[in-house]
This record gives structure tokens, C-alpha cells and sequence, in this order.
């Protein structure tokens, strides 16, 4: 009796030591093993003592599951804090679309993972990134109308594929991952932005129910996050775009003017023609016929510039009614061929006003780097110098520089 005493005792002293053990690393205890040691032990108890034991058991397993909740809760408020922090600080697309899926990797399987973008109308689905083992598949598009992504869009209710054993085997459905492996969990979670429906994040196992409740709000407050950046990124590019580009005519500012000459000096582009190209007879339109009529001579002329602008040229409204065009690689000979032509394609073009045919007049002044200078003011100022030339000269000519 002494001795079956004594190896219940070491019995029991070897469980409070693993509970012990469980206890101080709770997060990390497998939950099959709690339950094992409850089953070993309720063939050995009494009843009385099997369901005391049972109580600490199911005490046990609780604390272990509140545990990796609150755990999983932390892991979860620290991507969300990381994932705003960095789309605060970034514009790139590309970039946005990729820490989100680094961040959800942290705390849920992602063997597979994509974004998907669509604009209401569109025939298709924009998939700009579609990983499979780390390895970007991306940009690839679908059609609108078919599949599991149309669905997510049109219903705008997330879709919880748990295991591929309960879907019917379509294969728009299904094959998501490794061309070899199916996915057997998949999460589709609607990008929502306000009402509207701008797209759909899923995420993807290749383990079955490996995913929960939790993991589906996860993605829907990160897909709201995503489609939030992205639509400030796309402002913000528009934007940007539009500090550059004049609104009236629609070429290029006196912003993109100075720094496109920068950059091409930079570079070592070598040589640069600058035309310098100013409106002879803006004033007395305006003065005749109106301001209407004046900015109708003002898109004329940019509209010559486009239409005569050839290889690397840029053309600009650098203020009013003056004009620049940047050609590298150009010949003062071949500039000056060029302003030929912009001056043949207004005279075929004239304002018509109240039946009155009104020419388009302009004076050109035209300097080369490195020939008339060696900076980019520098050259702004020789080509002024050379319309200015032209002006004196009684308009509507053209003078370069190095020849004045």
C-alpha cells in the first residue's frame, strides 16, 4: 500500500510540475496535450476527483486560448499601427501593395496572397500583385463576371473557404496558388471605400481551417487600409502631375520647363536646342475679339508646338503667351527646320472670329548648350536674348543666338 502510495505521489508530483510548466508558458502549450492528460487521468480518479481534475483542465485550456487571443490581439494592433505609419510616409503603389502583404504574413499563414483592384464598368480585373511563396506573379488581369473575385465584388460579403473538400470543383475557384498544390483555405474579403466596392484582398493556406473568425476582420480593416492608401496615392499622383502640367493648353509648365533642362543637364545630354517662342499679336486679340479668342490663340499655338515636336522633344507654356521646346540631340539647323514648320502649320490653321480669318503670329529665339552656354539659366537667358532680337526685328521672324 506504502509503495502504491508513493507512486501516486511521484504521479502527481510529475503533473503539478507540468502544470507548473504549462502554466509559465502558457502561450506556447499545445492544446491536444492538455487534453491528453485529462482523458490518462479520468480512467485513473475517482469520479469525484475525475471532474475536480476535469475543472482544471478546462481552467487550463481557457487561460491557453484568452492567452493566444490576447497575444494574437497585440500582434494584430502592432500591424495596423505599422501598416498606417507606413502608408503615411509612402506614395509608391508597388510598395503599399507589398507591405501589406509582409505585415499580413505575420500573423496568419499567407502561402498565398493576392490584391485585386476594379473600377465600376471595367471588363476586367486588375491583379497587380499575386504571390505564391514569396515569389510575385503579379500583374496579371481576369475577366469581370466569373470566378470568386467577381462574386466578393457584386455580393461585397466576404467568402470563407475552409476546406476545398466542401466546394464544387470549379477551376476559377480553386487554383490560387502553386500551379502543383491547391489552396485549401481561402479567405475573399471585399476592399470597401465608403459604399464603395473598390476591389477584393484574399489570403490563402494550403492547410485546411487554417483560418478564423479573426483573421477575416483582419483583412478587412487592412483591405480598408489598403484601398484608402492607394486612393491617396492615385490623388496624390494626380496632383503631382498636375503641378506640372498647365491647365489650359494642357503641355507642360514652366515647373516641368526647369526641371526637365536640369535633368537633361544632369544626364550629360549633349547637345540641348532651347526654342524660345512668344505670341506677336496676343494683346490686340484679346483688345478686338476677347479673351476667349485670346486663349484660343494660346492652345493654337501649343497645338503647333505638339504637332511639330519630333523624337525626345518637350514642349511647354512657360507663362502667357511664351513657349518653350526642349530638344536634345538637335542641330540649330534642324531647330530652326522645326520652327519652319510650326509656323507652316499656323498659317494653315488661323483663328477664325466673326468670319475674320486672324493669323497667328510669333517670334523664336533659339540657343544650344553647351555652344551658347553652360547652364540651364544660362541658356534660358540667350534664347530670351534671341527673341528679344527678333522683336526688335519687327516680329514674327527668327533669330539665333550665336548668329545675332
Amino acid at each position: 500500500m506504502d509503495e502504491d502510495f508513493a507512486v501516486k505521489e511521484a504521479y502527481a508530483r510529475q503533473l503539478l510540475e507540468r502544470y507548473s510548466q504549462w502554466l509559465s508558458r502558457i502561450e506556447q502549450v499545445d492544446r491536444q496535450e492538455i487534453d491528453g492528460v485529462a482523458r490518462e487521468l479520468s480512467a485513473m480518479l475517482s469520479e469525484e476527483d475525475s471532474a475536480l481534475h476535469g475543472n482544471v483542465m478546462r481552467s487550463i485550456g481557457e487561460l491557453h486560448e484568452k492567452v493566444t487571443e490576447m497575444l494574437w490581439i497585440s500582434e494584430h494592433m502592432k500591424i495596423l499601427h505599422d501598416l498606417s505609419h507606413i502608408f503615411a510616409k509612402t506614395f509608391e503603389e508597388s510598395q503599399i501593395l507589398w507591405k501589406a502583404f509582409e505585415l499580413v504574413s505575420r500573423v496568419m499563414r499567407a502561402d498565398a496572397f493576392f490584391i485585386a483592384f476594379y473600377d465600376e464598368g471595367d471588363s476586367e480585373i486588375r491583379i497587380p500583385i499575386s504571390i505564391d511563396s514569396g515569389i510575385n506573379y503579379g500583374p496579371i488581369t481576369v475577366p469581370y463576371g466569373q470566378g470568386m473575385i467577381s462574386r466578393v465584388i457584386d455580393t461585397r460579403q466576404t467568402i470563407h473557404i475552409r476546406t476545398m473538400r466542401d466546394e464544387p470543383s470549379e477551376p476559377e475557384m480553386i487554383r490560387w496558388g502553386s500551379p502543383e498544390i491547391d489552396t485549401n483555405t481561402c479567405i475573399f474579403v471585399p476592399l470597401m471605400l465608403g459604399n464603395q466596392v473598390k476591389g477584393v484582398i484574399s489570403a490563402q493556406s494550403y492547410r485546411e481551417f487554417a483560418y478564423k473568425k479573426e483573421h477575416e476582420e483582419l483583412l478587412k480593416i487592412i483591405g480598408f487600409q489598403v484601398a484608402s492608401a492607394i486612393e491617396t496615392a492615385r490623388l496624390y499622383k494626380r496632383v503631382y502631375q498636375m503641378s506640372f502640367q498647365d491647365e489650359l493648353t494642357g503641355i507642360c509648365n514652366y515647373r516641368a520647363f526647369h526641371n526637365d533642362l536640369e535633368k537633361l543637364m544632369s544626364e550629360g545630354r549633349s547637345p540641348i536646342v532651347l526654342i524660345m517662342l512668344d505670341s506677336d499679336n496676343l494683346k490686340a486679340v484679346n483688345d478686338q475679339y476677347g479673351h476667349h479668342s485670346g486663349d484660343e490663340l494660346i492652345r493654337r499655338i501649343a497645338e503647333a508646338l505638339k504637332a511639330c515636336a519630333t523624337g525626345d522633344d518637350t514642349v511647354y507654356r512657360y507663362a502667357g503667351d511664351e513657349f518653350m521646346l526642349l530638344s536634345p540631340g538637335a542641330t540649330l539647323e534642324e531647330a530652326e527646320e522645326k520652327v519652319r514648320a510650326i509656323r507652316e502649320h499656323l498659317r494653315k490653321r488661323p483663328l477664325v472670329q466673326d468670319d475674320c480669318h486672324i493669323p497667328v503670329a510669333v517670334s523664336v529665339g533659339i540657343a544650344g548648350y553647351p555652344g551658347d552656354a553652360s547652364t540651364a539659366d544660362g541658356l534660358k537667358r540667350a534664347a530670351d536674348e534671341a527673341l528679344y532680337r527678333s522683336k526688335r526685328k519687327g516680329k514674327n521672324c527668327t533669330t539665333v543666338y550665336g548668329t545675332a
